[in-house]
């Protein structure tokens, strides 16, 4: 029996594809040990978003190689870079590019070197490698087409997965234990709209919330463009669903969206929060992109402004990457690295303080939490997290007194905050 290690790069929709892979495998015969130096297949996942990406992707190929292990080469590097990938790197088993995961054993078994990109489905599985929490890939590909981004070309143009097929993998997550699904694509507010469906998002959040056994379903990625007010009102009045939703704004300069290509514009995002701003008890996650070709620093005040006005708790942002392919590369007005890094220091400045406050408001109240795990660092604290916290991106909850069951609820009084963290006890 072979084994094999995956190393799962990027985004939570590629650990999905990662789950799926492993399923096959196992399946198929290979037995998978967590321990890299144990395993004779390495299977890389990689994402080929931004160049740190692909840079991180090929670094990670080139040190198994070194090893002596037999490498895969699976995701979006492939897709972007296949001439190149099949030319200079001879010493990889298999490319196999998104849409062709199920195929990886036949292909090992036949000896082939590279599967061509599919895009026509979305991928299913039971396989789970993140206990409590199950990400759930609800539609694959994107059909904006933002001038910065490369997702419709490494990934196709938006699939949504048939919703019979993602209340079946559900029912089997939850079977393997998931208490929280976390559902993903690349814009879940357009669910369905390929297959004809009216509030596609909408219908299969509140059939997902029938399902005994889930206890949280968290919403990410939705378009501004995209959000309507009865995603609003179930998110709010559904005791299922976390009072959360990560909506990526990347601007709010008319000027700068148009430049993006930027579905809606300033409009759709003046909605957006028109909408949003009611609801209270809705943390919004959100990303921001400075230095995009052509923002000049009166666009990036209003940018401040807007973010200064508090309604966003949880915050990403990113300087402008000019990646080959795509139509913001050839943009004339190219800002310089270090304003980019400036103008995202100055943001980042601004959202800490409100994120600094907003925690501080939670002092002394008790909220519900998910425990996790032991916390990082030592196992005499707890990692949990509140409905409002996205694992990985939207810090903690740490315990430091009470015992807990990894995988259940517990109230927890809030006592104190960290920059972005809360430290509490299990009442």
């Amino acid at each position: 029996m072979k084994t094999f290690s995956i190393v799962s790069l990027g985004c939570h929709k590629n650990l999905v594809d990662s789950e799926y892979i492993c399923e096959r495998l196992i399946q198929a015969g290979y037995r998978q040990v967590s321990d890299e130096s144990q395993a004779a297949t390495i299977v890389v996942n990689t994402c080929a978003f931004l160049r740190c990406a692909v840079e991180e992707s090929i670094q990670t190929m080139l040190e198994c190689i070194e090893e002596g292990k037999e490498v895969i080469c699976a995701g979006c590097l492939v897709s972007r870079y296949r001439d190149e990938l099949l030319a200079e790197l001879p010493e990889i088993r298999l490319f196999a590019g998104p849409g062709t995961y199920a195929n990886i054993p036949v292909a090992l078994e036949k000896n082939q070197s590279y599967l061509a990109p599919v895009f026509d489905a979305v991928v299913s599985r039971s396989f789970c490698s993140t206990g409590s929490v199950a990400y759930l890939k609800i539609s694959e590909g994107c059909s904006n087409r933002c001038n910065y981004c490369l997702i419709p070309a490494l990934r196709g143009e938006l699939i949504s997965k048939p919703m019979n097929a993602i209340l079946d993998e559900s029912r089997g997550l939850v079977e393997r234990g998931a208490r929280e699904i976390i559902l993903v694509g690349q814009d879940l507010g357009s669910y369905g709209r390929d297959i004809g469906l009216s509030y596609g998002l909408e219908t299969i959040i509140e059939q997902i919330s029938t399902i005994e056994g889930i206890t949280w379903i968290r919403v990410m990625y939705v378009h501004p463009a995209s959000l309507s007010p009865e995603l609003i009102e179930l998110i709010s009045s559904n005791p299922k669903v976390c009072p959360y939703i990560d909506l990526p704004i990347q601007h709010v300069s008319e000027k700068v969206l148009r430049a993006m290509g930027r579905r809606g514009g300033a409009a759709a995002i003046r909605k957006a929060f028109e909408l949003l701003d009611p609801h209270e008890d809705i943390w919004v996650r959100s990303t921001v992109m400075v230095g995009h070709p052509g923002e000049d620093q009166e666009d990036f005040e209003e940018l401040k402004a807007f973010i200064s006005e508090g309604h966003i708790e949880h915050l990403g942002v990113f300087g402008f990457s000019p990646e080959p392919g795509t139509p913001s590369y050839a943009m004339r007005k190219q800002v310089d690295n270090q304003t980019i890094e400036l103008r995202r220091n100055s943001i980042m400045s601004i959202q800490q303080a409100i994120s600094c406050k907003k925690l501080g408001s939670l002092i002394g109240k008790t909220i519900q939490v998910l425990v996790e795990d032991y916390h990082p660092e030592t196992e005499l604290l707890l990692k949990a997290r509140a409905s409002f916290q996205a694992p990985d991106v939207d810090g903690m909850v740490i315990i430091n007194q009470g015992n807990a069951t990894f995988g259940n609820f517990y109230p927890v009084e809030i006592r104190e905050t960290l920059e972005y963290d809360l430290i509490g006890r299990i009442i």
